[in-house]
């Protein structure tokens, strides 16, 4: 049997990520990505949501392909068909009207806040570090996760800005690195 060896040149590589080029476009990229969400946040929002509806249809039957792969348990099959059929549904649901997919986007985002504020309380229950800031990161998160479920479309709108302010201070950050 022949072998084949081949080496990466890790220096090659990590010379073109710290290429002050790349470096710069990166960060002319994201400053313009910012200004965007700033400027126009509810067109920001359609082309999230809508790019979510894809992945949602995408995932879904990718998920449900994989539940008839060989070698699984009875359970992690069903679980993938289910979730497989769930993400397609949703993503053909949010695909047939924008606002939906916004909807979805909202409902998504408020879940994951819901769900990392429990799981930060519960960390707080087994671990003594950071014990306080875990259970205020929790508490803050869940009160996050509520506002975004009852107010979906003021806190899309707020994520947008914070997004497009995170993006332009990163990029600005970004451009100086790149001199």
């Amino acid at each position: 049997m022949t072998t084949v060896d081949m080496e990466i040149d890790e220096s090659g590589l990590s010379s073109i990520g710290k290429h002050w080029g790349l470096v710069l476009l990166l960060g002319v990229v994201s400053l313009l990505i910012g200004i965007v969400a700033i400027v126009w946040p509810a067109a920001t929002i359609i082309v999230i949501a809508v790019l979510l509806a894809a992945y949602l249809i995408v995932s879904g039957v990718f998920q449900f392909i994989r539940g008839f792969s060989h070698g699984l348990s009875g359970g992690l099959r069903a679980l993938l068909f289910i979730s497989g059929a769930l993400s397609l549904i949703l993503g053909l649901i949010a695909i047939s009207g924008v606002w939906r997919s916004v909807e979805i986007l909202a409902i998504f985002i408020g879940i994951a806040f819901l769900f990392r504020g429990f799981g930060l309380l519960f960390e707080s229950a087994e671990s003594s570090e950071g014990r306080g800031w875990s259970i205020f990161g929790g508490i803050i998160m869940l009160i996050g996760g509520f506002v975004v479920l009852v107010w979906p479309g003021i806190s899309l709108v707020t994520l947008a800005w914070v997004t497009g302010i995170w993006l332009i201070v990163g990029g600005i950050f970004e451009i100086i690195a790149a001199f």
